[in-house]
């Protein structure tokens, strides 16, 4: 009876060192699983703190010019950063913008008007009316495409229009006014951006995808993601068409993202194929693709050179 006691004993003794040792390995081998883990996130995020980090703070600069096609006139934009110290306000850089840009014969905005811009809201205050702001149909077609197209990658909300007498009716461009002008309602809403090349100005110039009839809207009718317009930027549905893909042959797009209002595009090229031009000019149209998103800012992760671009957008 004692022999076999003893014996019992020894085998409860027995399991149950076994059973320590099983949990301990156990848990030696989460430690080294997790440890794993944790290394190969730090390692993760040791690469990208490696790549060359450039912020662009300067304020970008919106400017519209005319293209006539193919018996049609189509109002592109351009872009660039502001590196003059006399523009140095949101309110500045809009009110050159918009005059540079007007494309009435009577130049309406720097000839008749004083412009000012305050929470969102711009006002243009008119000194004459009646025949001093009449235009023809397609000058009245081309001042509120280059109004409204500015004003809303701006970031605009409304504009104000004021008649000399103080009030708010007034006839412009041979459209009576007498409220205020929605910027997001006015202009037709669109996704994408494609390019044209002016040789008069001898630069690239970009055109909305809806004015070229290009696809922004998804199967159920609703407005391409920030994502699906990046993608969609690499193909032009017109055989023949007169504009190119800004994402030249050489360009990948790896990602495309937009959350809280900051937008992320990366990417990776052969540089045997793009050129430094080709790069600048992709840059600027997704930057423009992310204005129609009111973003905020734009980041290019650009896995090939190692670079993280982060360009400042609209003004919070």
């Amino acid at each position: 009876m004692y022999k076999m006691s003893v014996l019992f004993l020894l085998v409860f003794l027995v399991a149950g060192c076994q059973g320590s040792n099983d949990e301990l390995n156990g848990q030696n081998q989460d430690t080294i699983e997790t440890e794993e883990g944790e290394l190969e996130e730090l390692d993760t995020e040791s690469e990208a703190l490696e790549y060359k980090k450039i912020e662009v703070d300067e304020r970008y600069v919106l400017n519209t010019h005319l293209i006539d096609e193919d018996q049609a006139f189509y109002t592109a934009f351009s872009i660039y950063r502001n590196e003059s110290e006399e523009i140095d306000s949101l309110e500045k850089q809009v009110i050159n913008s918009l005059t540079d840009s007007d494309p009435s014969e009577q130049d309406i905005l720097s000839s008749f008007t004083s412009l000012s811009l305050e929470s969102r809201e711009l006002t243009i205050q008119f000194n004459e009316e009646g025949n001093q702001l009449s235009t023809t149909t397609a000058q009245t077609t081309l001042f509120y495409d280059s109004l409204f197209g500015i004003s809303d990658l701006y970031g605009i909300k409304e504009i104000v229009f004021i008649n000399p007498d103080g009030g708010t009716d007034i006839i412009v461009a041979e459209r009576e006014v007498n409220k205020p002008l929605v910027v997001e309602e006015e202009r037709e809403a669109t996704r994408g951006y494609y390019t044209v090349y002016d040789e008069a100005l001898e630069e690239t110039l970009f055109l909305a995808g809806q004015a070229l009839e290009e696809q922004v809207v998804n199967e159920e009718g609703e407005l391409l993601s920030f994502s699906d317009t990046v993608d969609k930027m690499e193909i032009i549905d017109e055989e023949g068409a007169f504009y190119a893909s800004a994402v030249v042959k050489g360009i990948d797009i790896v990602n495309a993202t937009l959350v809280n209002g900051k937008a992320s595009v990366q990417y990776t090229m052969d540089e045997d194929i793009v050129t430094e031009a080709d790069r600048v000019v992709f840059e600027n149209a997704i930057q423009l693709a992310a204005l129609d998103f009111q973003a905020s800012k734009v980041e290019l992760v650009n896995d090939t050179l190692e670079e993280h671009v982060i360009y400042s957008l609209i003004e919070e």
